[in-house]
Order: structure tokens, then C-alpha cells, then sequence
């Protein structure tokens, strides 16, 4: 990690509020005013609880490195991961989530489209993760897990992330699937063609996203937060698809609010 390190792509939210500092502003508020009231002006004054992440390492994920490559499979590397979501046996409801990454691709495209979103072929997805079994804790080595799966996948074009179930459960970790069978959410594309490393920011909230004009540029996070539980944690995939595209990572983000 070099000296540059703290000015890389740092929070989007200068003020992380712990769990304590949120009890401490309540209980001062509950003083004057109903429960409903304290809770509801400490969260519109930023004292809801957050968890964050935060990694600042270059990785460069590409087909290439796999053994005899081809344009029919993706790479697929767990660059960041969460610690769980709280469990202390209060109601505890994410609100809000904020990714950050600061990458780039190799620089150059065959058929034009440069500084596109359209037709990228580098990506970053989100997944949540539970416990496996589910009432195990996960991770029992206490180790991130993108240091104790540092390597990267190759899955064919026609499958999603399901390859790496097996690898997760060794770690004692497993897919949150959404009703329709889902395991990932597109976070965003890279810009196409540039070399130049960008920071791009991605914020989805609980209950109600964005209409986007093209959401194969930008996901929407549909239904990411209801699925997010006390214990469950959020992890980052860094994607590239054809065998010369490289998807450069740089240093990445999460940062998601909860409401107790």
C-alpha cells in the first residue's frame, strides 16, 4: 500500500456513526421527545449507525491470465469484502448502500466505442453473502475474505457467479439469492478505452431506486438492501469478459447505513 493511500478514493460520508454514538444522541433526544420523534431527527442529522469498507491495493483482473483463454468465458475476482451486519438481537434495517471504485481498463479497443460505457466489457458487481451453514458464523479464520480467496475465477459466459459457491462454502460463506434466483447485482461499467484510472460512486437505497436510462451502465440495486440481514456481509466482484480486456482496480469502497 503506498504513502497515497489515505488520498485515494477515501469515504464518500466524512462521519461514520457507531451504533453507541446513535444510542448516545437518542437517549439525549428520548429526554424531550417520543421514541418515534429521536429517532427520526437523529437520523435526518446523520447518527444512524454505518458499516464501512475500505481497500486501496492495485489488482488487474483479465481472461488472459487463465489457462488456454477464449472469448466464450469472464474473469471474476473478489476485490472487497464487509465485515457482517451487526447482530446484537435489536431490529436492525439497512437503509442505504455506497460503492466506490477507482479503475480503469487496458486503454485501447479493436472497434471503436472509446471513453463508451455502452460497450464495456470490464464491470463491477455486488453479491450479499450469509453465513453457511446458515446458523455458522462465517469466516471462522477471521480473515477478509478477498485475502483468503485472493484468486480470480473463470466461468463461461452463459453462467453467473454460481462457480465460486463451492470456494465460499470452504470459507464458510454462501450466495444470498433473490426471488428470481439472482446472486449478483451490477454495480456499474467501466468507461471503455481509457487508461486513465476514474472513480465511479454507485448509491442504492432501501424501498425505492432510480429510474436510469440505460441500466446496462449503471444497476439499479433492485431488491439488494431487503435481502441484507444481521450477519450477512456485502462483497465486491471486479469482472472482465474477451480475452484482452483488463479490468485494473485501484481501491474500492462500501459504505451502508442502517437503522436500528
Amino acid at each position: 500500500m503506498s504513502d497515497r493511500a489515505p488520498d485515494i478514493l477515501p469515504f464518500s460520508q466524512a462521519f461514520h456513526a457507531t451504533v453507541e454514538d446513535a444510542d448516545e444522541v437518542r437517549s439525549i433526544l428520548e429526554r424531550k421527545l417520543p421514541p418515534e420523534l429521536a429517532l427520526q431527527i437523529a437520523s435526518l442529522a446523520g447518527y444512524n449507525p454505518w458499516l464501512a469498507a475500505r481497500r486501496v491495493l492495485e489488482r488487474e483482473y483479465h481472461v488472459s491470465d487463465l489457462e488456454n483463454p477464449a472469448d466464450e468465458y469472464r474473469i471474476t475476482g473478489l476485490y472487497l469484502s464487509t465485515r457482517p451486519i451487526p447482530e446484537n438481537g435489536r431490529r436492525i434495517v439497512p437503509q442505504r448502500i455506497v460503492f466506490q471504485t477507482r479503475a480503469a481498463d487496458q486503454g485501447w479497443a479493436d472497434a471503436g466505442g472509446y471513453f463508451d460505457f455502452h460497450n464495456s466489457h470490464t464491470w463491477f458487481e455486488a453479491s450479499i453473502l450469509r453465513p453457511y451453514p446458515l446458523d455458522a458464523k462465517g469466516d471462522t479464520q477471521n480473515e477478509a475474505l478477498e485475502d483468503a480467496l485472493p484468486n480470480p475465477w473463470r466461468i463461461a459466459v452463459t453462467k453467473d457467479a454460481s462457480p465460486l459457491r463451492n470456494d465460499l462454502r470452504d470459507k464458510g460463506w454462501d450466495f444470498v439469492e433473490a426471488e428470481d434466483g439472482r446472486i449478483t447485482w451490477r454495480m456499474c461499467n467501466i468507461i471503455m478505452a481509457s487508461s486513465m484510472y476514474r472513480d465511479y460512486r454507485v448509491e442504492w437505497a432501501r424501498g425505492g431506486q432510480e429510474e436510469l436510462e440505460d441500466e446496462r451502465t449503471i444497476g439499479t440495486g433492485e431488491g439488494f438492501l431487503e435481502l441484507l440481514e444481521p450477519g450477512f456481509i456485502v462483497v465486491l466482484w471486479a469482472r472482465a469478459e474477451r480475452y484482452h480486456w483488463r479490468n485494473r482496480v485501484e481501491a474500492a469502497t462500501i459504505e451502508i447505513e442502517y437503522e436500528l
